[in-house]
């Protein structure tokens, strides 16, 4: 079954063709009680006769390819869902794809749904996917001090960071603004320097702005990490890691989500809470298994950017940059309150930066009920106990 096959009508009449629990849409076994989703007493669910697409919009980057993994898998037919990946070039594009219809949800960020909340009030941030450890500067070998170098030289990590901060005035950095800016305006503005003497090429997407870094536009690059490793990996003698978190702190890391309408999750909490066990299922086993896992996720990027990513490059990516969320990453961390990783100081120190598009009242709540979701999975023992292999 598509909810797709019926684009002419409104998102509403078409998303309410797909009520989940109706009897109409693929029979009551799809839906089973309201407690465990479907699930037999064994722990597994019971698929429909036909799984319900969904249409999941990404970009050609290693964080946006859990949901085509746990196709790899098999998880989302086990779940009664088929996960049908639609490549977009940037978090904009994702968005204004899950406002037409064009797809059901799509990879986004805290930050950059914070930028369309004037214009884009209806979609939320329902799962919290992973955490970018990995922000960091790419700068030319001999042409800027670098914050590993300085230190090695004997200057303390204080030192070393005011250093490198103060050599960024006057220059320009290559990014995709929306997504990338923040980090590197709060690491200035703590250091006591002003984030407009710092000039920002403003790209449509991290490809462009790599390319544009290569060919000699601007004296930094920062983006998505498949052209970061590419520019490190591949041109040791050209390019260097300036600095990430060391430079920048806390505002270094970010969170990446799965992004959609408020109306597709109050017409569809059914899938959706299968949707998020697939996505958490998947990240145990990329934790569990990197061997095994790498080499799916290197073709699975290979094949939706059209360049070859490494394996090794894969488990590098996976290990220091970016790290999939478990379940119990996601209570221990991302929605303990008493952690320095609770998604809230992420998005209240994005909401100081765009302070003047917020619309007024603006609360990052309103856009962000992941863990309102991740409370729900909790409670269904069918899909917790799917999800953890018993």
């Amino acid at each position: 079954m598509d909810i797709h096959t019926t684009r002419g009508r409104s998102r509403g009449r078409l998303l309410a063709a797909l009520a989940v629990c109706g009897t109409l849409a693929f029979g009551v076994a799809a839906c089973g009680d309201d407690e465990d989703s479907g699930a037999t007493a064994a722990g597994t669910t019971t698929a429909p006769a036909e799984p319900v697409k969904v249409k999941v919009g990404v970009g050609p980057f290693l964080d946006n390819q859990t949901l085509a993994l746990a196709t790899e898998m098999g998880y989302d037919k086990e779940q009664g869902l088929e996960f049908e990946q639609v490549i977009l070039p940037s978090n904009n594009a994702i968005y204004q794809a899950i406002r037409t219809g064009d797809i059901d949800l799509g990879a986004g960020t805290l930050r950059g749904l914070q930028t369309v909340a004037k214009t884009a009030p209806d979609l939320q941030n329902f799962i919290v996917k992973d955490q970018f450890k990995g922000y960091f500067l790419v700068g030319r070998k001999g042409d800027t001090p670098v914050y590993s170098e300085l230190v090695k030289e004997g200057k303390t990590p204080e030192e070393a960071k005011q250093e490198v901060l103060e050599s960024f005035k006057g220059k320009t950095v290559n990014m995709v603004k929306q997504q990338n800016y923040a980090p590197l305006a709060a690491g200035l503005e703590a250091a006591g320097i002003d984030p407009d003497e710092v000039k920002i090429n403003d790209f449509a997407d991290d490809a462009k702005a790599a390319l544009a870094f290569q060919r000699g536009d601007g004296d930094f690059y920062t983006g998505a990490l498949p052209q970061q490793s590419k520019l490190l990996l591949d041109d040791p003698d050209k390019y260097v890691n300036v600095g990430g978190y060391e430079i920048l702190g806390p505002a270094a890391i970010s969170y990446d989500t799965w992004t959609t309408s408020k109306d597709w999750l109050a017409e569809n909490p059914d899938v959706a809470l299968k949707v998020l066990a697939a996505q958490l299922k998947t990240a145990q086993y990329i934790q569990d298994d990197l061997d095994a896992a790498a080499p799916q996720l290197a073709k699975l990027v290979t094949d939706a950017s059209k360049t070859e990513l490494p394996v090794e490059n894969v488990k590098l990516l996976a290990s220091d940059f970016t790290k999939f969320l478990t379940a119990q990453n996601l209570e221990e961390d991302v929605f303990n309150p008493d952690s320095p990783l609770f998604w809230e100081k992420e998005a209240e120190l994005a909401a100081e930066q765009n302070a003047k598009d917020l619309p007024e009242g603006y609360k990052p709540a309103d856009q962000n009920v992941s863990e309102e979701w991740f409370k729900k999975y909790q409670a269904d023992s069918a899909l917790t106990s799917w999800v953890e292999g018993k």
